[in-house]
Order: C-alpha cells, then sequence, then structure tokens
C-alpha cells in the first residue's frame, strides 16, 4: 500500500527565510516554487534522495497553514506517503475505519492527485497520501 514517503511538510511564515536558513545550514537548495490558490497556499520543496522537504506558507489568513501557525507556530504539518492508485488506497483505509479528510484525491503540487486523513488516526498526526 504504501510505497514509501513522498515529502515531510513544514508550515512556515516566510518560504525565502526558511529555504535560505536550510542553504546556509545544510546546503540544501530549492527545487520547486508553486502557487496553489484553491488551498491558500504556496508551496516550496527541497530535494533530499528521493523524498523533499516542503515548505508550506499561507497565502491568505483563512487557510488552514495559517490557522495551523496561529495555534502551533511554525513545525511539521504533515508526513505524506506515496501510494500507487490512490483511490484503492482510499477504499481499503475507509473500510478499516480510518478517517479521511478527502473523500476523493484532489490536485496538489505539479498535478498529482492527494489526499488527507484525520490527525485522529494515528498520533494525531495529519498524513497526506500522494499518487
Amino acid at each position: 500500500m504504501i510505497k514509501g514517503i513522498d515529502h515531510i511538510a513544514i508550515a512556515v511564515q516566510s518560504i525565502e527565510k526558511t529555504a535560505k536558513l536550510f542553504d546556509i545550514y545544510f546546503g540544501l537548495t530549492l527545487d520547486h516554487i508553486e502557487r496553489i490558490e484553491k488551498q491558500g497556499i504556496r508551496l516550496a520543496t527541497i530535494k533530499i534522495g528521493e523524498m523533499n522537504i516542503e515548505l508550506i506558507e499561507p497565502l491568505t489568513r483563512e487557510s488552514s497553514v495559517a490557522r495551523f501557525l496561529m495555534k502551533r507556530g511554525e513545525g511539521i504539518h504533515h508526513i505524506a506517503f506515496r501510494v500507487k492508485k490512490i483511490e484503492k488506497v482510499l477504499t481499503e483505509l475507509k473500510s478499516k475505519g480510518v478517517k479521511i479528510v478527502d473523500r476523493e484525491p484532489r490536485k496538489g503540487m505539479k498535478g498529482k492527485k492527494i489526499a488527507f486523513l484525520s490527525p485522529g488516526n494515528v498520533a494525531g498526526m495529519l498524513i497526506e497520501l500522494c499518487e
């Protein structure tokens, strides 16, 4: 079902400020930046081997990331697992009683199919599935 970790997302106030620190401290540079208006966020990725660190910045005060930052401050927002046939995975998880945020996959960065699982499932952690 799970093929690997796709990315670990970090909610930040400023992609540029955080990316500069990743570059200065670790020599890691931004790979991609994208706006996802529908979700009210900007995303940036830093490639590390087979996975990414994803920096997510709110575009509006109403976005879920803005609410996360107000409540918890900057930090890990979610972990994303790479899957094949996301619709099949969602059906299987629903049958096991897993609480699903996105009943149907939606478009994420670079047009990937994504879906979120409720933080109430595992250790209060928001989990994303990426195809």
